[in-house]
This record gives structure tokens, C-alpha cells and sequence, in this order.
């Protein structure tokens, strides 16, 4: 996994992995993005509730509010759906709280699929600059457990029905 990390405050400090799963490209965007109000919360344990402030379907300019649940306290936030190329690409960024998550998916051969995650703080402030050590290492940590939990959940999942 390769992990950038930049002391600019105007950089984003981000975090990105891969994991390949034996799903068809299509059948994997549409359990990621296409029914991610739906799915989101069971990959990301942390959100305790997701709720779509603009009208279904999702896509591109959709916002969101979510709610998680972190170290005992609820924080909530709104983001909006950035990307939505369908079978490739989504990402969605924090409209209140500057981070961004963005999905690549790409066929392999055999019915295969490459999801590559990537997380992203988008600004650090001054004062946690002398602690990008422990921010890496939860990013990466954290980047890791969304691929295990969405491989486990896509790779038994039956997600060409809704």
C-alpha cells in the first residue's frame, strides 16, 4: 500500500489500498455506489445512521447526512457524491468536515474486479502537524478495514439484485 502524507496544510493527507474480489465490475459499482445509501453502513461499522438529503437515485451532486458513532460520541456530518461514472468510479467529499473517500473500480480478467479505496483528509491544521505519525498510521489502519469489510460483504453478497 502506498501512503502519501504531506505537511502542507492546504496539501490532503491520504491514505490508499487495494483488494480484488470475484465479482463482475458492474455488480460491484452498483453495491458500492448505486445502492450506497443502502450498503455504506455495512462496510463503515462507525456509521450508526446514513439519510439521503436530496431524492434517490444517488448521483453525482447528491448530499448526505451521516451520523457515527466515534470514541462515544456522535458526530455528524453532510457530504455530497462528487464522482459517479458508472462501473468505474465514485467519491464523495465532506461538505462540513474536509475529507474525501473515493472508489476505483476496475475489471480483471475472470469476472474480477480491483477496488482501489482512497481516504483522504483534505486539510491539517498547524497544530496537528507534529501528529501526522498517529494520523497515518489510523488512516491506513482504517483504509485497510473498508476494503477487508467491503471484500467479505461484495464477495458473499448477491449484488445483482436489489
Amino acid at each position: 500500500m502506498e501512503l502519501k502524507i504531506n505537511l502542507n496544510n492546504n496539501d490532503p493527507v491520504g491514505a490508499e489500498s487495494s483488494t480484488t474480489v470475484p465479482r463482475a465490475q458492474q455488480d460491484v459499482f452498483e453495491f458500492i455506489a448505486s445502492r450506497f445509501p443502502e450498503n455504506y453502513p455495512k462496510w463503515m461499522s462507525d456509521v450508526i445512521e446514513l439519510e439521503m438529503i436530496d431524492p434517490e437515485p444517488i448521483a453525482q451532486g447528491s448530499r448526505l447526512k451521516q451520523v457515527r458513532l466515534e470514541n462515544n460520541e456522535t458526530i455528524t456530518s453532510t457530504f455530497e457524491i462528487r464522482t459517479f461514472e458508472p462501473h468505474e468510479h465514485f467519491s464523495f467529499q465532506g461538505l462540513d468536515m474536509p475529507y474525501r473517500q473515493v472508489y476505483r473500480i476496475d475489471p480483471l480478467n475472470s469476472g474480477e474486479t480491483r477496488i482501489t479505496f482512497r481516504f483522504e483528509i483534505l486539510e491539517v491544521d498547524l497544530f496537528m502537524r507534529p501528529f501526522v505519525k498517529l494520523i497515518r498510521s489510523a488512516m491506513e489502519e482504517g483504509v485497510e478495514s473498508t476494503l477487508s469489510a467491503l471484500n467479505g460483504l461484495i464477495g458473499s453478497a448477491n449484488t445483482s439484485t436489489p
